[in-house]
């Protein structure tokens, strides 16, 4: 077994392109490894903003043989009646080639064929190598592209120097121009030069480059900020907690050391939020709070230097920072003279989307499907308050510090309604309704900003598609799936009482009174949109694919219910009883699933005992197992139904033949089944769809 170094050394990458690019750059290599039969025992990535490097251990020194088995020609084709070989036995052969005599007879469900058995040799791994590493390093994708003249190559960043060896041997690599050596490089200005690397081992790599200054892996930068920050924070009785851009600083730098500095503290009269995005947004740089959480006149940022620079350091941030807080202190005080009541009537000039109206239009949208979200959820939520948020969400967009800073929309907006004296519910929903951003984000904590989020997101949801403006691929420039997903976690994490096809009425109402029609087959793409969304959540969770499925066919109008009945589901997989469960759903669904038509179980067709006896069960305990289910107790009611039918339903499948000739007779039998199967599958799960250790059902 051999091991492989391989480092992309670059100019700088951009923040945020680092780690994606590690990440895609050795799933790649794994992945060709592998389908080239070289196999790894274990692929490591690490990088600094100038290096891209993956370290693979265990790979085979050459490819295993490999058998090649090929079908040919029927045996009456390929030999004569005497059994001497014709012609297609001939060509066949010379095209595999082997000569004919090496020729096999093998027996298939067509009969008699030709097969030959092809033994390849396996390739030397150095052969292989050069080759799968360009194909990975080309697979790498960026947000932005350079494109080298007369070559398809694209990378983010020009590539400077490789380093490829495996083993102690340098592999003969060319990248964009750029041939592989055994060189990387030190940090850029405390330790320029090359060095020189004997071989592919990664600790006397890793080594060599902290000796040179540049530490190499992402954890090691991490802790190292971290430990850094939180002393000088410690001072002010505070401790780290943007992890957020501790993860995007750690991709910025090779060798990190903290630095504080400060800035004047009559700039603490901006809000705090836009004083924090003023240092986070373009610097890099990390607030200091005190003990109580409020900001004092500190901040902190990461340089790529040594302890030595940090006079430098500190006064060329310093400087760079008073220009930011200039900046956003004139914007303050600007956008501050205007009530956002008087920026929202200039909304009328801010197109929307194409076909949908202007912004001015959407917020008389948002305040309409805001009240009547807030109508179905009842006392509360105060509708009024929903309302004057809504016709005030946007007007934050007019200023000029969201078109400074514009991860502050919203926020602004909250900033400036406090300023001029709205109700506080109505400045946090302005806030509030733009989140979750993501699946990690925060959501909405008053009710008011839940509700106006639900309808910001469903809005844009409906009438993208009400145009056909659908995701496509990794395409969604209207950030559907993220909005769709941002409803399905208020709904379910607020236990709120709303159905999904509730509120697509609603927002498809808000639009035809606007003459914008989401016609039914849009909005059956909605709710088919909100059905994939809730899958892909449920499968990140971990939950088996069979089981969301299963739980999806019985419905997921009702969010929370979707989630509880998939929780049960899991539960009920574990215990003794389940295999029989699924027996008995199945083999109900399979026995009546052909039946032309749905009829009530007429009584006096009943003939056989084993049929009275399943159908008295069915009347005794159809409200029972109904009621249980009602009540949430979906682990209780799968076992009573279990208890009930399981023995019953395999006795009757035994002694009662179903597909006899009497139509009648043959639908009752089959609407019996059908009646104790929907008993389960439409209030629960639909176990047809669970995977077996047979297989599928």
């Amino acid at each position: 077994m051999a091991d492989l170094l391989y480092e992309i050394g670059t100019e700088e990458l951009p923040a945020g392109y680092l780690g994606p690019a590690l990440k895609q750059l050795g799933a790649q290599l794994e992945r060709l490894l592998q389908e080239s039969r070289l196999g790894a025992e274990r692929v490591h990535v690490a990088g600094t903003p100038r290096r891209l490097t993956v370290s693979v251990e265990g790979i085979a020194e050459r490819q295993p043989p490999l058998r090649v088995r090929s079908v040919g020609p029927p045996a009456r084709a390929a030999f004569d009646s005497d059994g001497n070989p014709t012609p297609a036995a001939h060509g066949f052969a010379r095209s595999k080639g082997l000569p004919v005599e090496a020729l096999q007879v093998e027996e298939t469900q067509k009969g008699p064929y030709v097969v030959a058995v092809v033994e390849q040799a396996g390739e030397p791994a150095a052969a292989l190598l050069p080759g799968l590493l360009a194909q990975a390093a080309a697979a790498v994708t960026f947000p932005k592209a350079m494109r080298w003249e007369g070559d398809a190559f694209q990378f983010a960043r020009p590539i400077r120097w490789l380093v490829a060896l495996l083993d102690g041997e340098l592999l003969p690599l060319t990248i964009a121009g750029v041939r592989a050596g055994r060189r990387t490089r030190g940090h850029p200005f405390l330790a320029p030069g090359e060095i020189e690397l004997a071989d592919a081992s990664y600790e006397r790599y890793r080594d060599a480059l902290r000796e040179r200054f540049v530490v190499v892996e992402f954890e090691e930068r991490r802790d190292l900020i971290r430990a850094e920050i939180n002393a000088l924070m410690a001072q002010h009785g505070a401790k780290l907690r943007d992890t957020a851009l501790l993860d995007e600083v750690a991709d910025m730098v090779e060798f990190p050391h903290a630095v504080e500095g400060s800035f004047d503290e009559h700039f603490l009269s901006i809000p705090a939020p836009v004083l924090s995005a003023a240092m986070k947004e373009h610097q890099r740089y990390f607030p200091v709070r005190d003990a109580n959480g409020e900001l004092v006149p500190r901040f902190i940022t990461v340089s790529n230097r040594t302890a030595e620079q940090d006079d430098l350091v500190r006064e060329g941030n310093e400087r760079v920072l008073l220009a930011r807080l200039e900046d956003a202190k004139f914007f303050w005080g600007q956008d501050s003279r205007r009530r956002l009541d008087e920026l929202a009537p200039r909304l009328e000039e801010v197109v929307f989307l194409g076909g949908l109206g202007n912004s001015l239009q959407r917020c008389e949208r948002l305040a309409e499907l805001g009240a009547l979200i807030a109508a179905k959820l009842g006392p509360s939520v105060n509708a009024r308050h929903v309302r004057r948020a809504a016709h005030l969400c946007k007007a934050d967009l007019l200023t000029g510090l969201v078109g400074e800073f514009p991860t502050l929309q919203g926020v602004v907006g909250r900033e400036l309604a406090r300023a001029h004296g709205e109700p506080e519910p109505v400045a946090e929903a302005i806030a509030e309704h733009y989140l979750p951003g993501g699946a990690d984000d925060a959501l909405p904590a008053t009710p008011e900003g839940s509700v106006l989020a639900l309808a910001d997101k469903m809005d844009v949801i409906v009438g993208c598609f009400a145009l056909g403006l659908l995701p496509s691929g990794s395409q969604d420039p209207y950030a559907l799936r993220r909005n769709a997903l941002g409803i399905l976690l208020i709904i379910e994490r607020n236990g709120l009482d709303l159905h999904l096809g509730e509120l697509v009425q609603m927002a498809r109402a808000t639009y035809r009174d606007r003459g914008v029609e989401c016609d039914d087959e849009a909005a059956a793409k909605v709710r088919e949109f909100f059905r994939d969304r809730l899958y892909n959540a449920a499968i990140e969770r971990r939950y088996r694919h069979d089981f969301v499925r299963a739980v999806l066919a019985a419905g997921y109008d009702e969010v929370g219910g979707f989630w509880d009945r998939l929780s049960a589901l899991a539960e009920c997989a574990g215990r003794p009883w389940w295999p029989a469960l699924v027996e008995l759903v199945d083999r109900t669904f399979r026995i009546q699933r052909d039946a032309e038509t749905r009829e009530p179980v007429r009584e006096e067709l009943l003939q056989e005992p084993l049929e009275k006896e399943l159908a008295a069960a069915l009347r005794g305990n159809r409200d029972a197992v109904a009621g249980l289910f009602e009540k949430s107790d979906y682990v209780g009611a799968a076992e009573r139904y279990c208890e009930v039918f399981a023995r019953l339903v395999h006795d009757f499948f035994e002694d009662v033949f179903v597909n006899v000739e009497d139509a009648a007779l043959r639908l009752n039998r089959k609407s019996l089944c059908a009646e104790v199967y929907r008993l389960f599958a439409d209030r629960f799960a639909d176990l047809y769809l669970i995977e077996t250790a047979e297989g599928p059902q």
